[in-house]
């Protein structure tokens, strides 16, 4: 009779050593961004613009302009509505101009809603220009006018340096006691003044968003100090202010909230009041460059 014998299984494969690729710190990934880009630029801009309001007027003001399409973008650098990253001369002065940074409910890491900005700023520019709609929560700022952002309240629930261990990028903890450049913020409410152009100071809420705020929530953040509210700024301005920009923000104001009503919001007539906001919103930005050409 014959045994069976019960197969041997075969030797395994000797383990092959993993090979793990460096993974690329943050001021290193900003530095090669915006080391591809200028090279498709030709020159290092001096204003940066991150443009929710105007973007479409001031693109069509650039000169010698140069546009790189989002499937053409470095690794990681996204912006809102999948605009282009536009180079050109704005009223003499080379400027890089896109759409907002996607949102912080957009992302997975935090420090991605303001790596456009660390790359702006590794391009070799100085100064930063944001814009954003916003919602009035006081009735003498009304819809259509334009707001100079001189401080803000940042409920958005996350802030763009949590996590950074990477202490040659900038200093761990940057104050923000003044994070809106006083200089640029006067001039710009001068540029407005001299254009009939309705401009006030104002402080900024940023609220996480998608969904809109709740009434009990805008009458909070009316008691607490905000005059606007919106979804942006605050995690691009602190990462801008790490970053050692100048910083210039300016809102284009969509609506009045009335914090009484539950009327729910007229898209119809936010979309009015935005398209009287952008000429203005472009009028500024223009005549804020201008004065940096002089400067």
């Amino acid at each position: 009779m014959q045994h069976r014998t019960r197969s041997q299984p075969k030797s395994a494969a000797p383990e092959q050593p993993m090979v793990t690729t460096p993974t690329l710190s943050l001021r290193q990934r900003a530095h090669e961004a915006a080391v591809a880009l200028l090279e498709r630029f030709g020159r290092v801009p001096r204003v940066a613009m991150l443009l929710g309001t105007g973007h479409g007027l001031i693109a069509n003001q650039l000169t010698d302009k140069v546009v790189v399409q989002e499937e053409s973008m470095p690794v990681g650098l996204r912006f809102a509505q999948q605009a282009p990253l536009l180079f050109g001369t704005l009223e003499g002065v080379p400027v890089v101009v896109g759409e907002a940074p996607i949102g912080a409910w957009e992302v997975q890491a935090q420090s991605d809603v303001g790596f456009p900005v660390r790359v702006l700023r590794a391009m070799g520019a100085d100064v930063l220009i944001l814009t954003a709609g916003a919602a009035s929560l006081v009735p003498q700022i009304e819809p259509g006018s334009i707001a100079v952002v001189e401080d803000h309240l940042n409920f958005s629930g996350t802030n763009p340096l949590q996590g950074l261990r990477e202490d040659e990028l900038a200093p761990r903890f940057p104050d923000m006691s003044d994070p809106y450049t006083r200089r640029w913020r006067e001039y710009a409410r001068e540029v407005a003044r001299q254009g009939g152009i309705p401009c006030v100071p104002a402080v900024f809420a940023t609220m996480p968003g998608p969904s809109l705020p709740t009434r009990a929530e805008y009458r909070f953040l009316r008691t607490v100090g905000a005059d606007l509210v919106g979804m942006s700024l605050a995690p691009e301005v602190v990462t801008a202010v790490h970053a050692g920009f100048e910083v210039l923000a300016l809102c284009g104001i969509m609506q009045t909230v009335s914090l009484e009503s539950r009327a729910p919001t007229s898209i119809e007539k936010m979309l009015d009041a935005a398209d009287l906001a952008a000429p203005r919103m472009a009028a500024v930005l223009a005549g804020v460059v201008r004065g940096l050409s002089r400067g």
